[in-house]
């Protein structure tokens, strides 16, 4: 069996360049970069130039001749699900990147090919494969703060192209198919049902708040763009077992100090800090029997491993390929986070509260990577 995973890339933009292509080169022990591909093939080429492989401007082609055993589907949003699925067909794993498709129902078909042809699908944000998404499953699992009946989640910022050094156009995370619920709830939604499963119903409110934006980075500088999908957005949800939750969500939070998760126990409270990843976790206990109570800072091992940075996501499919390890960041659990967002906006548009069809069980906090980093790991 080959020890390492060959891959193509299918996007050469912002996730490329950030994440994936400099994974391909410092973890070439386990992934080699085989193709590149993108519309505009010369930008493909560049990247080639740099990194290896071959350069391609038409996706087919590449999966048609190119040496690889997956893609990493890069593309913008609306382009997922096609490309995921001709991958699968095509007989290549996949790893793709957020969201794995717009649609609950395209969703559900790639989980049903990559099932039937016995194919991976590795899908980001890689919050289950994070030392800290794994230490707070242990935390909540060995029942240090009770029976959890209240979550509060914010995932919120101004957008990208909100800020400095922004690589590419991100004017289309503004327009539909994109949008703060594709693009941030993610990372709440995997972290959030990673800890305790499936969501059971929710109700929501939604609406533009800022119509209009002007990019302040990168090739759409200047410009005005009008925001044609919700970018405010409050839900409430149902856990079961008598446990209620919010999550707010969209591009219109400059910035704050809150934390991103908190949750309140029987026993006591745990408030989580870090946009994408659990990155500073908070313990408060009042424990009646010692008379000791207080909050406390919570030690979270493995913070510099390689399984904390973005890309672990190939790491993961490398890992199933190579060794048959089970994929922790799988198609199911993106399923249920893409139902409960287009349940959002079925009950944002009706005003009504709406029960989710699909359920998703966690696995156990142990089964979730962990390792001390080495040297050779690290992302420069």
């Amino acid at each position: 069996m080959a020890d390492r995973l060959k891959i193509g890339i299918v996007g050469a933009g912002a996730a490329a360049r950030w994440y994936y292509l400099p994974a391909t080169r410092h973890w070439d022990d386990r992934l080699q970069l085989t193709a590149v591909c993108d519309v505009d093939e010369a930008r493909a080429k560049q990247f080639t130039d740099e990194y290896g492989g071959a350069p391609y401007g038409d996706y087919e082609t590449m999966l048609r001749w190119a040496d690889i055993d997956a893609v990493a589907v890069l593309t913008p949003h609306t382009l997922h699900m096609e490309q995921v699925i001709t991958a699968l067909q095509a007989g290549k794993h996949v790893l793709v990147e957020k969201p794995m498709t717009e649609r609950f129902e395209d969703a559900q078909r790639v989980v049903e090919l990559a099932e039937e042809k016995a194919l991976h699908v590795s899908c980001a944000p890689p919050n289950m494969l994070h030392p800290g998404q794994r230490r707070l499953m242990e935390i909540v699992s060995k029942g240090v703060i009770g029976k959890i009946n209240l979550i509060k989640i914010s995932q919120s910022s101004m957008g990208p192209g909100s800020r400095p050094g922004a690589p590419t156009d991100f004017s289309w995370f503004y327009t539909a198919g994109a949008g703060g619920m594709s693009s941030m709830a993610g990372y709440g939604l995997v972290r959030l049902t990673g800890l305790l499963g499936g969501v059971k119903s929710l109700s929501a409110m939604a609406t533009t708040s800022i119509p209009e934006r002007v990019m302040r980075d990168g090739p759409a500088r200047g410009t005005t763009i009008t925001a044609d999908v919700p970018d405010n957005n409050v839900i409430v949800f149902d856990m079961g077992d008598d446990t209620l939750g919010t999550m707010d969500t969209g591009y219109v939070v400059m910035g704050t100090e809150a934390p991103s998760m908190s949750l309140f126990g029987s026993e006591g409270t745990i408030e989580v800090y870090g946009g994408d990843q659990v990155l500073r976790m908070r313990l408060y206990r009042d424990d009646w029997d010692t008379n000791v109570d207080g909050w406390q800072d919570v030690d979270i091992p493995g913070l510099d491993s390689r399984w904390a940075m973005h890309p672990a996501t190939l790491l993961s499919l490398a890992d199933a390929v190579l060794d048959g390890k089970p994929l922790l960041n799988g198609p199911r659990q993106l399923a249920h986070v893409i139902e409960f967002i287009e349940k959002v906006w079925v009950s944002a548009e009706s005003g009504e509260r709406v029960n989710l069809t699909s359920d998703y069980t966690p696995p156990p906090w142990d089964a979730l990577p962990m390792e001390v980093r080495e040297d050779r790991f690290g992302l420069a």
